[in-house]
This record gives C-alpha cells, structure tokens and sequence, in this order.
C-alpha cells in the first residue's frame, strides 16, 4: 500500500532511493552540465534535496559558495553524506515565504522536487522572491502526460501533473534554455529548464 502522506511515503522510499530513482528520474544525470556560471561566493539554494545527490555536485562545482539543502524528509537527509552535510547547511522542513530572506540566492535548483509539492503557484512565487534580482533556476522535472490513468497513479505516489509546471515557469521567468523529451516510451515527457529570475 503506498503511503498517503509524504513524509510515510518517503520513509520507505528513502531506504532504496538512490538505487532506484535512475530508471524513472530522467535528467537528474544531466543537471550539473547547465550549472551556470555565478559569482564565487554564490548562495545556492538546493530545494527538496533528497539524499544530497546534487549538493555534492554543487559543492565541487561551486567550492566558494554558500550551499544551503532543504528537504522534508528527515529520513532522506539521513542519507546526505557525511563530508557534504560538513560543507553545506541543511535544514530539514517545508518550504515557505518565511523559510528564507527575500533575494537570497543567486541559484536555486529543483531535481523531482516541484511537482511534488502543494500549492504549486505558491511556491514558483515564493521562489522568485527569494531569487535575486537575475538569479538563477534551475529545474529537471515531470511535465506532462496524455494518459490520465497514469497521472492519478503518479498522484497516489504524490506527483502532480496537474499544476503544468514548466508552462508556469515559462510565464514567470525568462527561459535561457529548456528541453523536453519523452519518458518510457513516451508514457509521459520530463524537461530541464535553465531560466533567469527577472521580476
């Protein structure tokens, strides 16, 4: 039975994640090859990190920046690595307006995080308030299928198709680049968006 609440949901999955996760998450092996150019001391914010898959490549690629990780699972950030929690800042709660500072971050990286999440206008807001002024975001994700038998088995596993997450993206930020492609034979499509914080 799969569990209704997110945080039973990830305790189970957290003991088998990271073995899984490649064979259905696609792009999340690509993400660090659009890592934008920042300043040296950037401050990173990555959103829903999960085990610290991404805050390791952060880490190497941005050695002077301020890393901060954030997940709801504390049982997923139990997996973050010893060397990586050591280096970065990680918080285990939800994400809201008042969880950070408006124009904090020069990036904010989203792997699988975002159509996991309610409220999902809410929460592009909240992530153009605490971009700065021409951040960075950086986002790979599920964005749409045309079997809605498989959106309500995603929405049991608490993902939404619902919300069209890029196709708000794209009204509220402006798109440096994004590509689309299939997933399982085209049983839905996944995207990765680089885009620049503009308001």
């Amino acid at each position: 039975m799969i569990p209704t609440d997110l945080g039973s949901y990830y305790r189970l999955h957290s003991k088998f994640y990271d073995v899984t996760r490649w064979a259905f998450l696609f792009g999340r092996n690509s993400l660090q090859k659009f890592f934008p150019e920042l300043p040296d001391k950037a401050n990173i914010l990555d959103l829903g990190c999960g085990t610290g898959k991404h805050l390791k490549q952060l880490r190497l690629f941005y050695p002077k920046a301020e890393i901060t990780g954030i997940d709801l699972s504390s049982d997923m950030l139990r997996l973050v690595n010893r060397s990586i929690v050591e280096s970065v800042e990680i918080r285990n709660e939800y994400y809201e307006a008042d969880t950070f500072t408006e124009d904090q971050f020069d990036l904010i990286v989203c792997s699988y995080s975002l159509t996991m999440m309610d409220d999902i206008p809410t929460i592009v807001t909240t992530i153009q308030n605490h971009l700065k002024h021409s951040g960075m975001l950086l986002v790979v994700d599920f964005d749409s299928t045309a079997f809605n038998w498989f959106s309500k088995w995603m929405k049991k596993n608490h993902v939404s198709f619902e919300a069209n997450v890029f196709q708000l993206l794209e009204k509220k930020f402006k798109v440096e680049f994004k590509m689309t492609s299939k997933g399982w034979l085209g049983l839905y499509t996944f995207s990765l968006l680089l885009a620049k914080n503009y308001i």
